[in-house]
């Protein structure tokens, strides 16, 4: 953390990365926890909203065990959850 010179804090990424995951261990609202925690909240939003923005863009991979019968004739299919379905034949 560092003050500038108008008097403004200045925090790096990494410590704001730290301030979220307190928030959201904390059980309270955005608000109520800027408050106790002195942040100004519309900044708190903006980082909150990058770091949502940067987990969502993190590629996240899941082992599959392939199943010993294949039921169908794919031989691999994946559905999303957004409801796409990838299906590759065999």
């Amino acid at each position: 953390m560092q003050l500038t010179s108008n008097g403004h804090v200045q925090r790096s990424a990494a410590q704001w990365r730290e301030i979220i995951a307190r928030y959201r261990q904390s059980g309270l609202g955005r608000k109520e926890f800027c408050e106790q925690e002195g942040l100004t909240f519309r900044t708190f939003e903006e980082w909150e909203r990058r770091q949502r923005r940067a987990e969502r863009s993190k590629g996240q991979f899941v082992a599959v065990a392939a199943p010993s019968v294949t039921p169908s004739p794919w031989a691999v299919e994946v559905e999303f959850p957004t409801g796409v379905r990838l299906r590759v034949r065999g």
